[in-house]
């Protein structure tokens, strides 16, 4: 689980690698410099096998994916939108409310192509949260012959 604030809140707000480009912090004056990295694009171009994405301000739909996520067999990635209310005045919790949409029931999240478009979208054209992606697979333990007997 990724807890994805945009900021390193117990470093007193410094830029975190998900800060967006030009947001300023207390240690960059001057805006952060780097495009931001995107956990959700870089788990799904990488072949893990489940990947979400969840705000906490939706608690209930949280806990549903937390679940889908523990029962599935195989690397799990959320990345969880959540406000720095201390640090963070940009990204607060009326601007996730403002983008963020659930994905839409005919989604299939087994298409890596169309995924990865969607883990793309972040920002003011809207946030996609839900399981972005799901790839079932074996589990390492079943792909090594000689592990294939031990229960995890």
């Amino acid at each position: 689980m990724v807890h994805d604030n945009q900021v390193y809140g117990l470093t007193k707000g410094q830029a975190s690698p998900t800060t967006a480009k030009g947001q300023k912090t207390s240690l960059q004056m001057s805006g952060v410099r780097l495009n931001p990295m995107n956990p959700v694009a870089m788990a799904v171009s990488l072949g893990a096998s489940f990947v979400a994405r969840a705000f906490s301000g939706d608690q209930e739909h949280l806990k549903e994916i937390i679940k889908e996520a523990m029962n599935h067999r195989g690397y799990a990635l959320i990345d969880i939108m959540q406000p720095c209310v201390t640090f963070n005045k940009v990204n607060t919790y009326k601007w996730y409310k403002d983008r963020i949409y659930t994905l839409a029931e005919d989604y299939d999240p087994t298409n890596q192509q169309i995924a990865f478009a969607k883990a793309l979208e972040f920002g003011d054209e809207g946030i996609p949260v839900g399981v972005i992606y799901k790839n079932d697979q074996p589990t390492f333990l079943e792909r090594v012959d000689h592990l294939k007997d031990i229960k995890p």
